[in-house]
């Protein structure tokens, strides 16, 4: 039995990574631009400013004069599952003579949290942001160059301890923060310009996770268990009767530190105004292969503690063996230093920005991001764990081990339509569905962001000539519904041997919300 669960704990540090790869799934929400934003993300031929820094780098250089922004973000994020029994895990429970005290039941997040240098996931009253940037433009109008502080993904929460979503994250926090994105903007031509910039950013990230394991073996295992206590004498044999191996239960909590200091990245892009009414532009987003590195940190329960502790003090030999899994009586803990390569998937963009009349202007951006990066993650340990060369499984060894994903590219459009109601005030709407990449046979509430629709609303007011306020609300909803049996990744019971699976053999249903609120003050310097 420690070796499976041993088994689990290793494959199971990498569930911090889910958070990390809702990057990519939440693209572009965090970034703070509120033309961005109320347009549907649908700038590409259309750069909003400063912020043309992650947008579209070639638009720089149609700030005409040097520029600085204050950006101001908040918004509200809920995340929701419901986990129902079918008749096939009624049977089993019946079977089994245990009830899953879980299942039939929903979650819900408690509160916000961000990851925080120093400090880890760290509980906030909202989910807010101040950023900004600025940017010197040439006399001659021919050279921008800027930088800007923006975040890709600030991002996190806690749950209740009776809350179902515990065994998918007490509390997660990720943090995204580009700090410094030196841009420089060149005007090629009257009508072609063209952009690069670097974004150097600080990515981290916590996981508190809390685990069980309702596979069969582990089921067996607890009705054995559980009759072989009603026998008066088996204590006189082996000491199994102290805690408790129940399958629907917390076998272990999780605990997950892992940062980078310094991750880079680079934008290209280009701008052709193909004529007076038309324009054209482009925007590469580079991937990035960076290795976050930090703490683990593994305790078992007190039901599974005392269940080992028992079978320990049985015979010297069980004791040997568990010191040899670092499972020491009195300090059920495993302390691992950890690796976790992340590959932040590439992503184009192509655009069209369209005067339809001298009052409205459409934008329709055509975008694809490379999420196959995503068919498997990789971890390694500092120090080997020879232990894991003797587990039947093709997924690990004494190194490290790989975890399936299974992802998809995306291609997906967008829309967004600009109406210039007077000299001093712009109305905005935006249209943007998303694909998550994450094929029907691969979802699980790990990642509850399936495919969505996000609306936007949004203004520009001039304040005077050197002065833009801008506003902007959008709101995301994705919903869910996974059949027992349907996912490889989140509740097929044939699969839960390869990995976490707490939710194997129910009816998942997950639901994502966000709301986003974004300000910005633009003025010349």
């Amino acid at each position: 039995m420690p070796i499976s669960l041993l088994r689990t704990f290793l494959i199971l540090t990498l569930l911090f990574t889910p958070s990390l790869s809702q990057a990519q799934l939440a693209q572009n929400l965090f970034i703070g631009n509120p033309k961005a934003l109320s347009l549907g993300n649908s700038v590409t031929a259309d750069p909003p400013g400063i912020d043309s820094i992650h947008f579209n780098p070639a638009g720089l250089i149609r700030l005409k004069q040097s520029t600085k922004n204050i950006k101001f973000l908040t918004g509200a994020v809920n995340i929701g599952g419901e986990f129902k029994r079918n008749a096939a895990y009624r049977e089993n429970e019946d079977f089994l003579n245990t009830t899953d005290p879980y299942a039939d039941s929903e979650s819900e997040i408690d509160k916000f949290a961000i990851y925080l240098p120093f400090l880890g996931i760290t509980e906030t009253p909202i989910l807010a942001a101040a950023l900004g940037g600025a940017a010197y433009v040439s006399p001659e109008n021919n050279l921008a160059i800027g930088t800007a502080v923006y975040a890709p993904l600030v991002l996190g929460y806690t749950r209740d301890d009776d809350d179902p979503g515990i065994f998918y994250g007490k509390s997660i926090g990720i943090s995204r923060i580009t700090f410094l994105s030196p841009t420089i903007s060149l005007r090629i031509s009257d009508s072609f310009s063209f952009g690069i910039g670097i974004g150097l950013s600080y990515v981290g990230t916590g996981l508190d996770l809390s685990v069980r394991l309702p596979n069969l073996k582990l089921a067996y295992a607890h009705s054995v268990t559980s009759l072989l206590c009603t026998q008066t004498d088996i204590e006189d044999h082996i000491n199994i009767c102290e805690g408790s191996l129940s399958p629907y239960l917390p076998i272990f909590d999780l605990e997950a530190d892992l940062e980078k200091n310094l991750s880079f990245t680079y934008n290209l892009g280009f701008l052709w105004d193909v004529t007076p009414w038309l324009t054209m532009g482009m925007v590469y987003q580079s991937s990035a292969s960076d290795t976050l590195e930090g703490d683990v940190n593994v305790k078992l329960s007190d039901s599974v503690a005392s269940f080992l502790s028992g079978v320990a003090s049985s015979n010297p030999l069980f004791d040997e063996f568990s010191r040899s899994l670092e499972l020491i009586p009195g300090n059920y803990q495993i302390n691992r230093k950890g690796k976790f390569v992340l590959e932040l998937p590439q992503h184009l963009a192509i655009g069209l920005s369209m005067r339809v009349t001298p009052s409205l202007k459409v934008n329709i951006d055509l975008k694809w991001t490379e999420m196959s990066a995503w068919d498997e993650w990789g971890f390694t340990f500092d120090e080997p764990v020879e232990l894991l060369d003797l587990l039947e499984t093709p997924v690990s060894n004494a190194d490290g081990l790989t975890i399936p994903r299974g992802y998809e590219d995306t291609l997906d459009w967008s829309m967004g339509l600009e109406y210039q109601y007077s000299d001093q005030l712009s109305l905005r709407f935006g249209y943007e569905p998303r694909s998550s990449g994450i094929p029907k046979d691969k979802r699980d509430f790990l990642i509850p962001i399936g495919d969505a629709i996000l609306y936007s609303v949004g203004c520009a007011y001039k304040y005077d000539k050197d002065t833009t306020l801008e506003f902007a609300l959008g709101f995301m909803n994705s919903e869910e519904y996974i059949p027992a049996g349907s996912s490889t990744n989140g509740n097929d019971p044939d699969h839960h041997s390869e990995g976490l699976n707490p939710s194997a053999g129910l009816d998942v249903s997950t639901n994502f919300q966000a709301t986003l609120f974004e300000f910005s003050y633009e003025t010349k310097l």
